[in-house]
């Protein structure tokens, strides 16, 4: 966790703001406050060694299949008094009613102290099996909606905890009122069948070698998708078959 930090603490410095698109809007526009790092997995060994941590990984494969794979990668900053992030799922893009088993989850290092004052996670107790996102009336006062503000609960975790829950799951945080840091690194991971945010082509196979092939099926390297006039492998579509199981495969 300490690795971790440091290492998104020294990719903030390093890279420009501005590389990030939304970074460009005015806040209000941004589906967050502070500052957004993404496509992360290849910038720092300490990343590729959490995708594969076998406590992480556990958790996500009882949520996910233990065909799942890597969504998206992104780390959170923020510094001083922020505002809050809305009432949302993570399951971006997919359709009321929401699959029960989930199609993501995610798995947050948290890698400052996270309170309430700090600005911590907002969590809707057992939301995740409403299977659907939550709308503007569902919004609690202090985010700017009519709701109670007691819909949801804060999360409180120290240094080196990890936050990890389904998909459906309704969170968003409350505002930050301390000046201090507070930041965590987000692993989002799929179903096999779901296309990643955040594309994976980029890994290079010296990375892919180091950590082995649990690493390699998680950057999409074992999928059966994505072939061309070649058709896909024997292999791949046994694999798939094999998957159909049941939603722990």
């Amino acid at each position: 966790f300490d690795r971790m930090l440091e290492a998104v603490l020294a990719i903030g410095r390093a890279e420009d703001e501005l590389k990030v698109s939304m970074a460009n809007r005015p806040q209000a526009e941004r589906p967050v406050y502070g500052r957004a790092l993404f496509h992360l997995l290849h910038k720092h060994p300490v990343f590729a060694e959490g995708a594969i941590n076998p406590v992480g990984l556990t958790l996500a494969r009882y949520m996910m299949g233990a065909s799942c794979h890597l969504w998206n990668t992104s780390s959170l900053v923020k510094e001083g008094p922020v505002g809050t992030t809305r009432m949302h799922c993570d399951s971006m893009g997919v359709p009321t009613p929401l699959p029960p088993n989930g199609v993501v989850c995610n798995v947050s290092w948290i890698l400052t102290d996270y309170t309430k004052e700090k600005g911590t996670f907002c969590m809707v107790p057992s939301s995740h099996r409403w299977c659907r996102h939550p709308t503007d009336v569902d919004q609690p006062k202090f985010m700017g909606g009519p709701n109670d503000d007691d819909i949801g609960v804060p999360v409180e975790a120290a240094p080196g905890s990890l936050i990890v829950f389904h998909g459906n799951t309704w969170h968003g945080t409350y505002p930050k009122t301390d000046e201090g840091l507070r930041s965590h690194f987000v692993y989002m991971y799929a179903r096999n069948y779901v296309r990643p945010a955040e594309r994976n082509d980029d890994i290079p196979d010296a990375l892919i070698e180091t950590y082995g092939p649990d690493f390699a099926r998680l950057c999409g390297r074992a999928a059966w998708q994505g072939y061309g006039e070649e058709g896909p492998s024997l292999d791949g579509l046994k694999a798939a078959r094999a998957i159909q199981t049941g939603p722990f495969s």
